[in-house]
């Protein structure tokens, strides 16, 4: 029912019952399938990573105790949690253009990666295998990290 005189105008361009946005609104950038890509494989390299540094720390194996060793292990035990809060936060801003998080799951797989690099090229038989299944999901974090960074332009 329209409650105007014949004559006036309509100042409210939306029909009656119809909400508008507020003012200074913009609709939601989509998000990043790279982003979320990232996130998921850096969560992937996190669980492994933590599981393979519980069983290294907390069983017995033919592997020697040597500094070295310990330094890789802790390597990983750090790209490992970094991986997964990281892999978390840019799962979380997934819509989010730029930032620091790409950088932080890039370095952080980069640790991981490192880790198992030190503990393959160590001749650490402690573990077989595991670090053969960490070194190409570690890899992959870092690689989509970086395409995140390249790819994904910040909005200006």
């Amino acid at each position: 029912m329209n409650t105007q005189h014949p004559g006036s105008q309509q100042t409210n361009p939306y029909p009656a019952g119809q909400y508008y946005p507020p003012a200074g609104w913009q609709p939601k950038l989509p998000a990043s399938g790279l982003r979320i890509a990232t996130g998921v494989v850096a969560l992937v390299m996190s669980v492994f990573g933590i599981f393979t540094a519980c069983m290294f720390l907390f069983t017995r194996h033919s592997g020697a105790s040597s500094p070295f060793n310990g330094w890789m292990n802790f390597f990983l035990i750090v790209g490992s949690i970094g991986c997964l809060v990281t892999g978390i936060v840019i799962l979380a801003k997934q819509r989010k253009r730029g930032g620091a998080t790409p950088w932080l799951v890039a370095s952080f797989g980069a640790l991981g990666a490192i880790a198992c690099l030190g503990f393959m090229a160590g001749g650490n038989s402690g573990l077989p295998g595991a670090f053969d299944i960490i070194l190409p999901v570690a890899l992959a974090t870092v690689i989509l990290a970086l395409l995140v960074t390249v790819l994904v332009k910040p909005k200006r």
